[in-house]
């Protein structure tokens, strides 16, 4: 199951899926395409949205064909940021 939000080691996880744009790609794809961002906050922050963070992947072009597989690259570059600032290593 890929979920939007996730608790990762006391901090919470949220993507941003957003349908692509093909008119500004210069392969139009036929079907439409998602990238995402993820914002990532302490888990006991309730007021606060956190920080945003682009998916490198996205952020070089690429995109992918669901929202799902969109939301599973987020929450994953998440996990990674969620292990650099506690100092593990995955």
């Amino acid at each position: 199951m890929h979920q939007n939000n996730l608790i990762y080691k006391g901090y919470r996880l949220t993507a941003k899926v957003a349908r692509g744009n093909p008119d500004t790609m210069a392969n139009t794809p036929s079907s439409p395409v998602f990238t995402a961002s993820v914002f990532v906050v302490q888990a006991d922050s309730v007021q606060e949205h956190g920080d945003e963070y682009v998916v490198p992947s996205f952020a070089n072009g690429d995109f992918v064909y669901s929202p799902r597989e969109a939301v599973h690259e987020a929450i994953s570059h998440g996990c990674a940021i969620v292990d650099a600032l506690t100092g593990v290593v995955s």
